[in-house]
C-alpha cells in the first residue's frame, strides 16, 4: 500500500493504518532497533511503541516521508531504551 493511502488511514483513525504500517516497514523497523539494542524482545518493543507513537503524531502530523518519520521515532525510542 502506498505511504499516501497509510496516511490517510491514519487521518480517518482506521485501526488498519498500523496493520498496514507493520506489512510495509516492520522489518526495516525491527532491524533498525535490534541493530541499537541488540535484543530481540526490546527490538519487538521498540517497533511496537513506533506504531503507537505514530497512531498519536499523525494527525497532526502529515510526513511527506513516511518511513523517515517512522524511522526517526524508532531510532529515538531504542536510543532511550538503550541509555536506561
Amino acid at each position: 500500500m502506498e505511504d499516501n493511502k497509510i496516511i490517510e488511514l491514519y487521518f480517518s483513525r482506521d485501526e488498519d493504518a498500523v496493520t498496514r504500517t507493520k506489512e510495509s516497514y516492520g522489518r526495516q523497523l525491527y532491524a533498525l532497533a535490534f541493530r541499537i539494542l541488540q535484543s530481540k524482545e526490546d527490538a519487538e518493543e521498540c517497533e511496537n511503541d513506533t506504531y503507537m507513537k505514530a497512531w498519536d503524531s499523525i494527525p497532526p502530523q502529515k510526513p511527506k516521508h513516511f518511513f523517515a518519520y517512522l524511522a526517526r521515532i524508532c531510532r529515538n525510542t531504542a536510543l532511550n531504551m538503550a541509555k536506561k
